[in-house]
């Protein structure tokens, strides 16, 4: 900011009663006896002293798939020159001016990690913006095109930190000292991005060995709401969907039709956002890729279970049915009917607790002997209702199922089974990504 309120301060203020010809003059004195490649130190034995920023304007593009990174900004620069010293009432009041930047010493700086070439910034049109203390101030905007690697292993949740890299080229500390006019990126006339968020900035001057270098380092957040919606949120869809097969009667005839046209419809769509994932298997991989594979895989095992209970399903009835599985079926209804007899017993004690409170008070107008042989034989005939009938109704239940269990109700109870199952992997698979992610 001290830079912005230099060049504001000597933007606005009056020229009052200046000419044509004081400014004529002003620039031969300036230019008589200069030379632009001499460094602007009167004491050679100290170093000049340049001040450094970075006024960022725009985010032009990151492709992860070129390790590309490009900004719109203004490299700005700072630095004290004592030969572009004058008197203001010498030249009609003139307290400041502008000289090409090709005609004064301005510190070459070179970009340490171009993508495509070296080149030096600004260009010669521009100006460098002096004033009668000697103070001379150069903001070059350009294009800066670096290369940053990506990482993407959480992609499209990721965070992506890339730097630039500048130097004066060929002077070392003894010559040039480098100070950041600012600890971050000035970011006052910053349009935002689309699809990146900047959580952080710095700007800091790294001494090594014998010379210094400016490194503008910016954090990177992706927007991830796109790719949210119109990637994972499919994929999510279409992977419950698959489920549902199981829930479609057998008889419809329409399962591994269904089943398949649903697992087509996904390998459609993966092949389709495979163009918008970023295409780098080094430094990482994205997780993403992973879970979509997940996906496509446990769709591709639910099509081979619907396959296999439909075999069953049709397989003619006089084909035997294995032992173990006929057992499996067994426990499950004999579980079942137990559950059934459990709730049973729960109802017949809430009734006999409503029946309790009308009994009593016939009771208590009996004599104790009879009163103590009547609650007893109550109780007992309750219990060994409720246990003789349950016993029989589980009984009764496993004879009928295991006598009669036919490879239609084998494929009925696989259906159950296997809904359930893929609905927990399905819901398991979505935790695990949400922590992963998070």
């Amino acid at each position: 900011m001290k830079i912005w309120l230099l060049i504001l301060s000597v933007s606005v203020t009056t020229i009052n009663g200046a000419t044509h010809e004081d400014l004529t003059r002003l620039h031969q004195m300036l230019m008589t006896n200069y030379s632009k490649d001499l460094r602007p130190t009167f004491n050679l034995s100290q170093p000049t002293t340049v001040y450094v920023g970075f006024q960022l304007i725009s985010l032009k593009e990151f492709e992860e798939k070129k390790s590309k990174f490009a900004v719109v900004g203004m490299l700005m620069m700072a630095w004290h020159d004592f030969q572009m010293q004058w008197n203001p009432d010498d030249y009609g009041g003139i307290d400041h001016t502008f000289l090409p930047q090709s005609s004064v010493w301005k510190p070459n700086f070179v970009m340490l990690n171009p993508y495509d070439k070296i080149e030096l910034p600004g260009f010669d049109s521009l100006n460098i913006n002096v004033n009668h203390y000697g103070s001379m101030v150069w903001a070059p905007p350009d294009v800066y095109a670096v290369t940053c690697s990506a990482d993407v292993t959480y992609y499209p949740f990721d965070q992506q930190t890339c730097s630039i890299y500048f130097s004066p080229y060929m002077y070392t500390v003894t010559d040039v000292i480098l100070q950041p006019l600012s600890p971050d990126i000035t970011l006052d006339y910053y349009y935002p991005d689309s699809l990146w968020e900047i959580k952080d900035t710095s700007c800091t001057v790294v001494t090594e060995m014998n010379s210094q270098t400016l490194a503008l380092t910016m954090v990177l957040k992706r927007r991830p709401m796109f790719q949210v919606i119109n990637t994972i949120v499919p994929f999510c869809i279409l992977g419950l969907l698959n489920i549902m097969v199981f829930l479609l009667p057998a008889e419809s005839g329409e399962r591994i039709g269904f089943s398949v046209t649903v697992l087509l419809a996904i390998a459609v769509f993966m092949t389709i956002v495979s163009d918008t994932l970023p295409g780098t298997s080094e430094p990482s991989f994205p997780r993403l890729c992973y879970l979509l594979t997940a996906e496509l895989c446990t769709n591709m095992l639910v099509t081979i279970s619907t396959i296999s209970v439909l075999r069953m399903y049709h397989k003619p009835k006089h084909q035997k049915i294995p032992t173990w599985l006929q057992s499996v079926i067994c426990k499950c209804v004999c579980a079942n009917a137990k559950n059934k007899i459990e709730k049973r017993k729960i109802s017949n004690n809430e009734q006999k607790n409503r029946m309790t409170v009308s009994i009593e008070s016939v009771l208590s107008k009996l004599p104790e002997s009879e009163k103590v042989m009547a609650v007893s034989e109550r109780n007992e005939e309750w219990n060994s209702d409720v246990t003789v009938k349950g016993n029989s109704d589980i009984q009764e239940k496993e004879k009928h199922i295991c006598g009669k269990t036919s490879w239609q109700s084998v494929a009925q109870y696989l259906d159950i089974f296997l809904f359930v199952l893929f609905i927990v992997i399905f819901s398991s698979n979505k935790i695990v990504a949400y922590y992963v992610f998070s």
